[in-house]
C-alpha cells in the first residue's frame, strides 16, 4: 500500500476576463525532471505573463485602450518592472492596485468578479 501525500498537489493559476472574453487560464510551473512542476509567482514571474499572454490576448483585440486593469495588492503585483509595465499600457488612470491612484480596498473581503463568476 502506498502511502498518501503530506499536501494535495497545489496549481497556481492566474485568469483574465472582460466583459465580452476570458483570457486562458495561465499555469505558473516550470518543468522539472518528472514533468511541470508548480512554482511560486513572483515579479518576474508575474510580469512575464502581463507581457506575454495578457497585453498581445488584448492587443490582438483591439481593446488595451478601453481595459481597466484590476489586481490586489499582492507583493509580486506591485513590483516596479510590473507597476512600469502596467503603467505603459494601461496608464494610472485605468489600474486599480495597490501604489497606483485607485488602490484595492484595504481589508477587502478580496471577493472579486472572479471569485463570484468564475470560480462559483
Amino acid at each position: 500500500m502506498q502511502p498518501l501525500p503530506l499536501h494535495s498537489r497545489k496549481v497556481t493559476v492566474w485568469c483574465g476576463f472582460t466583459a465580452v472574453f476570458i483570457v486562458d487560464p495561465f499555469f505558473f510551473e516550470e518543468i522539472g525532471p518528472s514533468g511541470p512542476v508548480t512554482c511560486t509567482v513572483d515579479g518576474t514571474r508575474y510580469e512575464s505573463l502581463l507581457r506575454k499572454q495578457l497585453i498581445p490576448a488584448l492587443q490582438q483585440r483591439g481593446c488595451v485602450d478601453s481595459t481597466i486593469f484590476m489586481q490586489d495588492g499582492a507583493p509580486p503585483h506591485i513590483e516596479t518592472p510590473v507597476k512600469q509595465l502596467l503603467n505603459l499600457h494601461f496608464g494610472n488612470d485605468r489600474i486599480i492596485s495597490r501604489h497606483f491612484p485607485r488602490a484595492w480596498p484595504p481589508r477587502s473581503p478580496d471577493l472579486n468578479p472572479c471569485d463570484f463568476w468564475l470560480w462559483g
